[in-house]
């Protein structure tokens, strides 16, 4: 799936207000945080804009190709729903950790480097970068990393924890990601025909 500049900056925009929900570690909402900052102003949604007239995006074509590898990892496809690249994800994570507000700022300090990790982990393991490694031997070193007990994984941990926050804010602020937790959100259940009769008196309204 491709996404226009304007939908994926959209969507870092409104991505942050849903992540003040407490299912997510990153509870802050970047636009309102990073206002005291003085970033400047907020795009306009109304415009298309050119790949690096906002801000340049951060992921190389590597980098992308082990995002949506360990994206569709922590979300595969199922019965129910795709995988989290068919909806966009990891375009939603580069424009995060692009983004100038100071939340994105500082996952970008961590995904950044924890991507470069990641490869540098599945090549000592098996010679070539995680994006082309099985299902198996890639889920292995998702395992290990989540071993804390084992120190040399302490900063691997703490990037796997914030790529699979982004992955599911992103996933899971998509209308198929909202269908998928089976969220209804502001739509009528049944017809309305208005309060009733003794409702009315019961304000005097009747």
């Amino acid at each position: 799936m491709q996404i226009d500049r304007r939908t994926a900056i959209k969507w870092v925009l409104v991505a942050g207000a849903a992540a003040q929900l407490p299912e997510f570690a990153f509870a802050a909402d970047p636009a309102r945080s990073a206002a005291a900052a003085g970033y400047g102003k907020d795009p306009n949604l109304l415009k298309t804009y050119a790949a690096a007239e906002l801000w340049p995006l951060t992921l190389t074509d590597a980098q992308k190709r082990t995002t949506r590898a360990l994206c569709d990892l922590i979300i595969p496809a199922d019965e129910h729903s795709p995988a989290a690249s068919a909806v966009a994800v990891p375009e939603f994570i580069d424009e995060w950790i692009s983004a100038p507000y100071p939340d994105c700022k500082r996952d970008r300090e961590i995904i950044a480097p924890g991507l470069a990790w990641l490869d540098t982990e599945a090549r000592q393991r098996h010679g070539d970068d995680f994006a082309a490694l099985s299902l198996e031997q890639s889920r292995r070193i998702c395992d290990d990393i989540r071993n804390r007990a084992q120190t040399r994984f302490a900063e691997a941990a703490a990037f796997f924890e914030c790529f699979r926050n982004l992955t599911a804010l992103g996933f899971y602020t998509t209308p198929i990601g909202m269908k998928d937790l089976q969220y209804v959100g502001n739509e009528p259940r049944a017809q309305f025909d208005g309060p009733t009769l003794e409702a009315l008196k019961h304000v005097g309204l009747a």
